[in-house]
């Protein structure tokens, strides 16, 4: 009897610190993610939307970028309202009017003068007097683009070039290698790959990523030492590639977490590109704390405004591979129909 009330009390003890570890940990966390979601705060005021200034010619850019989609949607419906763009098209004019006082011309600026250019030529437009107005003030800003934008004919047969006679053949042999050839990947496959890449959809076509590559042995060391998924192979890494995006291209506190969406887009297509390449890729996690954000910004050259949102390995195949057999969770887990309550 006396055993029994002794294994009670024990097993009771037992019970109660597990309790107690649990609550901490509780706790902890608690804490621990209260400091990284102000963190994240801090830097969405500081370099986000707590921040407007049109003299600044990378903001005033992606503004401009909002305007410059709008009005291509526009070119690109089959039938528009008489009155549709006209509000896009005079934002994009007061921004112009800022880069030539500025003296500061950005890519978007020359981009705008072209699509306003057009969007004032179409049949609905041309005629109108606020066209020949809006004409002889485009005639005034003496920049030009050299690439093309607006709309274009895009025709089934373009879009069937796209089309893979076996998905699954592309899709289902991309694995993460953690072991590499001891070969550099040359830059010019590195920017065949991030162009590749660049076709990756954003809001707004605001296209917010910069990428950062080394394949300096110092430097990769430096930053993958920050990093905690690299211990047993990131000395063999011959590339390492850092994806950041830049807070400067959201607004409104709407678009508080749209920087991860969009850098987790382009990762990915930064990773299926290089697949397309005949190169291996290992995607490496940045879900750090604040500490080490700051460290790692304090080592290499990220621009404060950048928000890292994760790190590649890069690097050609061994002709022998060894990888995860990471199963995939069954579909009826994750899949559902949708339906109205």
């Amino acid at each position: 009897m006396n055993t029994d009330k002794q294994m009670n009390s024990l097993w009771g003890i037992i019970i109660n610190y597990m309790r107690s570890i649990s609550f901490i940990r509780y706790i902890y966390r608690s804490l621990t993610s209260f400091v990284g979601f102000k963190y994240d705060y801090k830097r969405f005021l500081a370099y986000g939307g707590g921040q407007y200034n049109v003299n600044d010619v990378e903001r005033r850019n992606y503004e401009q970028a909002i305007f410059c989609h709008s009005l291509e949607k526009s070119l690109s419906l089959k039938v528009r309202g008489l009155n549709h763009g006209w509000k896009d098209a005079y934002n994009l004019l007061n921004l112009l009017r800022v880069a030539k006082q500025s003296g500061s011309t950005g890519y978007h600026d020359k981009a705008s003068k072209q699509i306003l250019e057009k969007f004032i030529e179409l049949p609905e437009n041309i005629n109108l007097e606020k066209s020949q107005l809006l004409k002889k003030e485009l005639e005034k800003f003496d920049f030009n683009s050299n690439d093309i934008h607006g709309a274009m004919e895009y025709s089934l047969n373009d879009f069937y070039k796209g089309k893979l006679v076996q998905p699954e053949d592309f899709f289902l042999t991309r694995y993460s290698l953690r072991e590499f050839q001891d070969k550099i990947v040359g830059d010019e496959m590195i920017h065949r790959a991030v162009r590749l890449a660049m076709k990756t959809p954003s809001v707004c076509n605001r296209q917010p990523w910069h990428i950062y590559h080394t394949c300096d042995k110092e430097v990769k060391s430096r930053v993958l030492s920050y990093q905690n998924g690299n211990r047993s192979f990131g000395k063999n890494i011959p590339n390492l590639i850092v994806v950041t995006a830049d807070m400067k291209a959201f607004f409104t506190s709407r678009e508080h977490y749209q920087h991860w969406i969009d850098g987790g887009l382009l990762s990915m297509s930064l990773m299926y590109s290089f697949h397309s390449l005949g190169i291996a890729t290992c995607a490496l996690n940045w879900s750090q704390s604040p500490k080490n954000d700051k460290l790692l910004r304090k080592a290499v050259n990220i621009k404060s405004g950048h928000t890292i949102i994760m790190m590649l390995a890069v690097g050609y195949p061994d002709e022998n591979n060894k990888v995860c057999r990471s199963a995939r969770r069954p579909f009826e887990e994750i899949y559902s129909t949708l339906e109205k309550r």
